[in-house]
């Protein structure tokens, strides 16, 4: 039987966000993508995204390379904390491919989800280091908690609102 550990719910978080905001973006954005099949709009909202994306990403290689480095001094045992920063950087790497090779606008969506997805999973990284190393109690723990809690709640609260933020930044323009 497989023993239900922190990590464990984390990983199936990660994969349920990954799985149901894919689901949501798509039914949410299918009249938006039938009125606007050509990729204008997508190349005016992700304008900056693609810099932002390997920024993130840079930042969550940059934890690893920290994490392996203590991890080779046998000061704390890390593996799982590896693997969240190496999903991290993975989902980062493809949604900024997503953004660089966008085929219409159904990219976007899927970008945006799973830049999310990235993101949750260095909140992930950190509050499992800080659980596990540190104390379940602490401080920094309980701030990786919300942290981790409020990026699901508010990645799925922009899913609602993607199309009037896309049309909203066109019309200034």
């Amino acid at each position: 039987m497989v023993e239900l550990t922190l990590e464990l719910l984390l990983f199936v978080l990660i994969a349920f966000y990954v799985l149901f905001a894919s689901i949501l973006a798509f039914v949410g954005s299918r009249k938006y993508l039938a009125d606007h099949p050509d990729e204008e709009i997508g190349r005016a909202y992700f304008q900056n995204d693609e810099r932002n994306n390997l920024a993130f990403a840079g930042f969550s290689l940059t934890a690893l390379a920290l994490l392996v480095g203590l991890q080779f001094n046998k000061i704390i045992p890390l593996s799982t904390t590896i693997q969240f920063f190496s999903l991290a950087f993975t989902l980062i790497i493809i949604s900024y491919l997503f953004v660089r090779f966008r085929y219409m606008n159904v990219f976007v969506y899927l970008s945006d989800v799973l830049l999310n997805a990235g993101l949750l999973s260095i909140g992930c990284g950190f509050l499992v280091f800080f659980a596990k190393n540190v104390s379940p109690s602490d401080s920094s723990t309980v701030i990786f908690t919300i942290l981790v809690l409020v990026l699901f709640i508010a990645s799925f609260v922009n899913y609602f609102f993607f199309q009037k933020y896309t049309t909203r930044d066109i019309v200034r323009k």
